[in-house]
């Protein structure tokens, strides 16, 4: 189960994000299960999605420590968002696993740049589309953590 001390520094990081849109997607996260959520295929107890999450940041900020802090926050914390439920935002869209996040922060009225937007939609790709290039270094950084995180923490 996802500890306090869990939830309380992701609050706490998203606390000090300055977008339009945050405070409806912190709302959402106390709201739904995002905490109590577990992943699919790795990290498969409750809270595992949030523990992901969180390690996936502090695995980016350690791997690439020139990138935006905040843009990191974005893309660690929300890239499974669509894991999580809450009634109202479960059909927000049928398209693929990390473009429902982007499209549920869309309805949450985040303000997302360009690049965190490719990075969160795009970031269980293996190889990058014609739109992932060498300039994304979001999305690879994300990619690399995320894939790296959930392949040791299969259960």
């Amino acid at each position: 189960m996802t500890s306090v001390s869990t939830k309380a520094e992701i609050i706490s990081l998203l606390s000090d994000v300055n977008r339009d849109g945050i405070s409806n997607v912190i709302a959402y996260l106390t709201n739904s299960n995002y905490f109590t959520a577990r992943c699919y295929h790795h990290h498969r107890y409750t809270g595992g999605l949030a523990d992901h999450c969180l390690s996936v940041y502090h695995e980016m900020r350690a791997m690439a420590p020139e990138l935006s802090d905040e843009s990191c926050r974005i893309a660690a914390l929300f890239h499974d968002l669509c894991t999580s439920h809450l009634e109202g935002y479960d059909e927000v869209s049928r398209r693929r696993h990390g473009q429902r996040s982007v499209d549920i922060l869309d309805v949450l009225g985040l303000e997302l740049h360009e690049e965190e937007r490719i990075a969160i939609a795009n970031h269980m790709h293996h190889v990058p589309s014609s739109e992932l290039n060498e300039t994304t270094k979001l999305w690879q950084v994300l990619h690399t953590c995320d894939s790296k995180n959930a392949n040791e923490n299969r259960i």
